[in-house]
This record gives structure tokens, sequence and C-alpha cells, in this order.
């Protein structure tokens, strides 16, 4: 009787997979945004229709956009701040194991 789980080899496989496939459509992607951007270079009204579209959409959605970023500013603050507390942490923690070291001897 076969397992509702996978196996770990399964999932081992699975990942592996994965991996592949996601590099294949990276470098597709890559490669097919070469041709497309050597393309529109040589056709400008194609790219100043693009320009338009752009711009179109970033004044649709400009208060999600600043919302957004705003967000992603804040955070990343945070995250600066706590990477900040844990280096202090981890220096003090460094300081303490080689007091008791000295203590020790």
């Amino acid at each position: 009787m076969k397992s509702k789980y996978p196996s770990k080899d399964d999932v081992a496989f699975m990942r592996v997979t994965t991996g592949v496939a996601t590099a294949v459509a990276a470098s597709t992607i890559l490669n097919t945004g070469k041709g497309v951007m050597a393309s529109l270079a040589r056709h400008p009204l194609v790219l100043f229709g693009l320009g338009i579209a752009a711009g179109y959409f970033t004044h649709k959605y400009r208060k999600e956009i600043i919302l957004i970023t705003c967000k992603t500013a804040e955070q990343s603050k945070h995250f600066v701040l706590r990477q900040k507390e844990n280096l202090q942490d981890l220096l003090d923690e460094s300081s303490e194991g080689a007091d008791d070291m000295d203590i020790s001897k």
C-alpha cells in the first residue's frame, strides 16, 4: 500500500526538477528579452506607445505604488535595526565569552 506522503527521494527529485525548470525558464526569458529590446530599439513608435502605456498604468495605480513603497521602506528600516541589535548582542556574547575564558586561566 502506497503512503499518501511522498518519500524523501521524491521530494529531493521534485526540488531538483523545479530548480532546473526555473533556470531554463529564466534563461529563455533573458534571451527572448534581449531580442525584444533589440527590435523595440529599431521601432521608436512602438517604444513610444509602450512608454505611454507604462505612464498610464503608473498614474492609474500611483496610490498603490506609493503605499507599497512606503511599506517597503518602513520594513527595510526595521530590518536594519534588527540586524544592528542582533550584531550588538553577538558582540556582547563574544566579549562575555572572552572574559570568561580569561577568568578561568
